[in-house]
């Protein structure tokens, strides 16, 4: 009688468990969207949303763009081997976007930690060539910490609203890829951390 009874205390405490991971995650995650589409030019993506109802990361996205054959053969006619081919060197190319809220000043990332997985950092300014670089990145990319150094001093009454992008090498995605969660630490030029735990989407969405 006494284990039945410890039995079915153990399955009630399983179910309420259940019932309350369900209800931490449904705080969070406010909805997502997956889709895949193309453009005029000869470009394909596959592009991630997901939106969060609380924390300092509102959102995030993440977009794969490649370069289909079709634009390669139109780019040819107008351009030399070697610049078709640094272009192309870029692609498959990747961008993981943060949106930042409930900070009063403008924030400016000096360091991206990718938990469980070694990663090198390629920290420049991409400029107006930016398509020309991006075989330049080792792992990741981020802009100059120091950029806009007077805009981030400022203090505003409100709340600024931050968006943080990170281009990333398809060898580096296929790191993440095979990781069971993505836990994304943004670290700030003022020292503040920003946290995203989230379900392997990469994986999910095979990007």
């Amino acid at each position: 009688m006494f284990f039945r009874r410890y039995d079915v205390c153990i399955r009630f405490i399983l179910v309420i468990r259940s019932v309350f991971l369900f209800c931490v995650l449904g705080v969070f995650l406010l909805s997502a969207d997956f889709k895949v589409y193309s453009d005029p030019d000869g470009f394909f993506y596959k592009k991630y949303t997901c939106e969060f109802d609380s924390g300092s990361i509102a959102s995030i996205s993440f977009k794969k763009e490649e370069m289909t054959d079709v634009y390669k053969k139109k780019l040819a006619k107008s351009k030399d081997d070697k610049y078709v081919n640094a272009f192309a060197a870029g692609f498959p190319n990747y961008t993981l976007s943060f949106v930042i809220v409930g900070e009063h000043r403008g924030v400016n990332i000096k360091e991206v930690i990718f938990d469980g997985v070694e990663a090198k950092p390629s920290i420049f300014h991409l400029g107006k060539k930016s398509d020309l670089r991006f075989k330049d990145i080792k792992d990741f990319h981020i802009g100059l910490p120091d950029s806009n150094a007077k805009f981030i001093e400022l203090v505003f009454p409100v709340p600024v609203h931050n968006v943080f992008n990170i281009t990333l090498r398809k060898r580096f995605v296929d790191k993440l890829k095979a990781q069971d969660k993505l836990k994304i630490t943004l670290i700030s030029t003022y020292g503040k951390e920003f946290v995203l735990e989230t379900e392997n989407f990469i994986r999910k969405y095979d990007f």
